[in-house]
């Protein structure tokens, strides 16, 4: 008793998970309102909404610091928050595909760009199979990128997606 249930119910399993899926995205607001805060407030030469989406994302993809590039995830874990796989998404997916590729990412990998699926061998912010990463990388622009490259995976999705087999080809359909 002075140790908690060894044997938790399906309930307590259930309160624990949905815990702490409230703490990870609780952390990521944080972490999003935090990075907010840091950067410079914005003057009268501002840009759109759009082009800082942009920037982001090439921010993101040129840093070799997750910390440097803005990233509300810690360093040590290497996740990716929604912020910078939606600008991620925003600069390869057409505008009305954006939400699905973001849930896609968040199924096969949850935004962990180094996640490998033990049952196939996907690897990647969207789960690539390591049989197919060389030709979808090459066709999307991005010959020799390594499958943890959130940047390189994302482009080789959609890449996927308008000119090869669809959304078909992730095992999560968003």
């Amino acid at each position: 008793a002075a140790f908690g249930n060894l044997d938790p119910t399906p309930d307590q399993l259930r309160a624990e998970a949905a815990a702490a899926s409230i703490g990870h995205t609780a952390g990521a607001y944080a972490g999003l309102t935090f990075a907010l805060l840091a950067g410079e407030a914005p003057g009268p030469d501002a840009q759109p909404a759009a082009e800082t989406a942009e920037t982001a994302a090439g921010k993101a993809s040129s840093a070799t610091d997750p910390a440097a590039a803005g990233t509300v995830a810690s360093s040590d874990t290497g996740w990716l928050s929604q912020v910078e796989v939606r600008a991620l998404a925003s600069a390869y997916f057409k505008p009305e595909d954006v939400n699905h590729a973001i849930r896609v990412a968040w199924c096969e990998s949850r935004f962990d760009p180094e996640s490998v699926d033990l049952r196939d061998g996907g690897v990647g912010l969207f789960h690539h199979l390591p049989k197919y990463w060389d030709e979808r990388t090459a066709n999307a622009g991005f010959p020799g990128a390594h499958p943890t490259d959130p940047e390189a995976s994302t482009a080789a999705a959609a890449w996927e997606v308008y000119k090869g087999g669809g959304w078909d080809v992730f095992t999560c359909r968003g």
